[in-house]
């Protein structure tokens, strides 16, 4: 085992400004299932994962989504990509990055977002150096529909390099971080702002909750004592 000690960062929504395309992205999707779309406020209320649950809860035929998946992903990805390659990190995103590297912290990306374009967006935005690992889908988005396995790839990353849930936190815009956090024993924290409303976020019962990225770093000066 390692003292060392690990930031893990959610992407979207946390660490990159992509809520609203998101929404847009997913409204496309919407259409082409024959739902008329919703608002931002409903995207946030509904918005979940595994993402199957989501076109449940906003009317879709769940046959025709699983039947059809790589044509809904195809839409997806050609609306986000547009309307985010441009999107900016959250504020307080560097502020906080350097402050962690710093302290010789090490980040990772835990996402269920695509490797591939969370590398091109880190090169873009400058930060992929603050990164020494990211565990994302290497595939082509569509088994994203029916699993996510955030929690196995964090705890087996976790186990080979030796790292300590007391040494780790994780920080996210979803219910996934605070659940994650409980399993595995690591301290959560919610940033609001993000993929859902802050209702359901605290409904979720992160370790702490946050309004902006920099915030982190009282959390872990009292945490770590640094």
């Amino acid at each position: 085992m390692t003292s060392q000690k690990l930031a893990i960062f959610d992407w979207n929504g946390t660490l990159i400004a992509d809520t609203k395309p998101a929404w847009v992205a997913s409204n496309a999707c919407l259409k082409f299932y024959g739902v008329g779309p919703i608002t931002f406020q409903k995207q946030r209320e509904t918005f979940d994962f595994p993402i199957l649950h989501y076109y449940k809860r906003n009317g879709c035929d769940i046959d025709r989504v699983l039947a059809t998946k790589d044509e809904a992903n195809e839409i997806f990805q050609n609306e986000y990509d547009r309307l985010a390659a441009n999107a900016r990190t959250r504020s307080g995103t560097r502020e906080l990055l350097d402050w962690l590297q710093g302290h010789n912290i090490d980040c990772m990306i835990l996402s269920n977002y695509l490797t591939v374009k969370i590398e091109s967006h880190l090169k873009r935005l400058k930060i992929r150096d603050y990164f020494s690992y990211i565990s994302a889908h290497n595939c082509d988005g569509t088994s994203i529909l029916s699993s996510t396995s955030k929690l196995e790839r964090l705890s087996d990353f976790m186990i080979k390099r030796g790292y300590q849930p007391k040494n780790a936190f994780i920080i996210g815009d979803s219910m996934e971080e605070p659940d994650i956090g409980r399993h595995m024993g690591v301290t959560s924290i919610g940033i609001t702002g993000g993929c859902i409303t802050e209702k359901r976020l605290r409904k979720a019962k992160p370790d702490h909750l946050i309004t902006h990225l920099s915030q982190t770093k009282s959390i872990l000066k009292e945490k770590w004592q640094l």
